[in-house]
């Protein structure tokens, strides 16, 4: 029996590769703030890790609803119903805007209400409801971004994305330059810039998107834009399958805010460390999500094709390349801990105290490299609500470990940082019993 070209190295890096350079560049936004704040004061760096992750974890209801819709199109396409997935896109374009509009309503004019009942210290607080006011101009073009990037991964055709981070990454710069030190004639506006910054890149990239879709006629060739009449069958059919991966992603990323709430009230210093910590998880995970976003589609690719039972060795594939990066990035991150921090601040004494959190999250990110890969594939299968059981259990363990570490007897931070190792073990546990065990093969979306 001849091997499915469909999840051969080439086909797998054929479609992860653009994607990589898509979360490059989404990422890049964190990452250059992070670099940019770090130089500013301790204050700064430690509230833009409060106002980041808050503004993700609104940010991710559309995400995981762009996901739902990214497995819809994957599996028509590969259904060879390419006329069927214009209305899908533009049905979801309709629920974005709803979504934006509201999460703009609550990160611009009610921030500062509710960092205020979680924040213990003022200045942070201060900061981060600064950083959230200007970065909510950008919820609407992120989310739209992000609809159009799961679009073009669903039907595997990822180039644009080489355009998109291009543009993306030298808008960001550029502003910041000018934003947050107050260069070229523009105001010195230090966290607050740097969200004026991020809009004014996500706003840019959707402008690049639209020419895109214009100009290679993918509007024509996928009936994308016409706007049909509006059909409550098929939006339930995506907020069926999308519902689950919302509440998954509000608990994971929920968790992680409630993670970095509990070190802000160890101080602002660990909240700075911790900042930097996750600013090394961030630029590793952009190439491990690239291939995660990959795999969930691909496996849906499979499962439209027929083919269920080349999707273990899809997930085989993808996970060794994903490890071996995995070992890669952590040894350069053990030899030269001190230059990697540099990226991100030039406090000598805050890297110091860095280094030892550092060595705890270096095997974190050797399960991260797999486990992930591994959710994503379940939800790949259109086995939405098992995945969101796995990440129930995942957080739940992950709390737990929290509370007991930082909250109940403080152990210090790279014992806390440790709460990564415990949620990816059982991520793994979890979705290895399914994806051997499960009924999935037939599952139909």
């Amino acid at each position: 029996m001849q091997p499915n070209p469909y999840i051969s190295y080439k086909n797998i890096f054929r479609i992860a590769w653009p994607v990589m350079l898509s979360s490059l560049g989404q990422n890049l936004i964190y990452l250059v703030d992070t670099s940019f704040l770090g130089r500013v004061s301790e204050y700064d760096l430690g509230a833009s890790a409060i106002g980041g992750i808050f503004y993700l974890l609104l940010f991710m209801i559309g995400y995981a609803m762009n996901t739902g819709m990214q497995v819809i199109v994957a599996r028509r396409k590969g259904e060879g119903k390419e006329h069927e997935i214009g209305d899908v896109v533009d049905h979801e374009l309709r629920l974005i805007l709803i979504v934006a509009l509201l999460q703009f309503v609550a990160m611009h004019f009610f921030s500062n209400q509710i960092l205020s009942l979680i924040i213990k210290s003022d200045i942070i607080r201060e900061k981060a409801v600064s950083f959230l006011e200007y970065r909510s101009y950008g919820i609407l073009f992120a989310l739209i971004n992000s609809c159009f990037m799961s679009f073009f991964i669903g039907i595997g055709d990822t180039k644009v994305t080489t355009r998109t981070t291009g543009v993306m990454v030298a808008v960001n710069v550029f502003f910041l330059y000018c934003l947050v030190f107050g260069n070229l004639g523009f105001p010195r506006m230090e966290i607050a810039g740097a969200g004026l910054a991020s809009s004014i890149a996500e706003g840019t990239v959707t402008i690049v998107f639209v020419v895109f879709i214009f100009v290679k006629k993918f509007n024509e060739r996928f009936g994308l834009f016409q706007f049909k009449k509006f059909n409550p069958a098929l939006v339930l059919s995506m907020l069926n399958l999308s519902a689950p991966l919302i509440f998954q992603q509000l608990i994971s990323v929920g968790s992680w805010w409630i993670f970095f709430i509990a070190i802000e009230h160890l101080g602002e210093r660990a909240l700075a460390i911790s900042n930097l910590i996750r600013s090394l998880y961030t630029l590793y995970g952009v190439p491990v999500w690239a291939l995660a976003m990959s795999t969930s589609s691909m496996t849906s690719n499979l499962m439209g094709q027929g083919k269920p039972d080349d999707v273990i060795p899809l997930i085989k594939k993808i996970g060794l390349f994903s490890f071996g990066m995995a070992v890669l990035f952590g040894l350069v991150m053990l030899l030269f801990p001190v230059q990697v921090l540099l990226i991100f601040t030039n406090d000598i004494q805050l890297i110091k105290e860095s280094i030892p959190s550092l060595y705890t999250i270096v095997f974190a990110l050797m399960l991260f490299s797999i486990a992930v890969l591994s959710i994503f594939a379940v939800s790949g299968t259109g086995a939405t609500k098992v995945s969101l059981i796995i990440e129930i259990v995942c957080i739940v363990a992950y709390l737990v470990y929290v509370y007991f570490t930082a909250i109940q007897f403080n152990l210090g931070l790279p014992i806390i940082w440790m709460a990564e190792i415990v949620y990816w073990v059982v991520a793994l546990c979890g979705c290895y019993y399914y994806l051997t065990r499960g009924n999935w093969r037939d599952k139909k979306v």
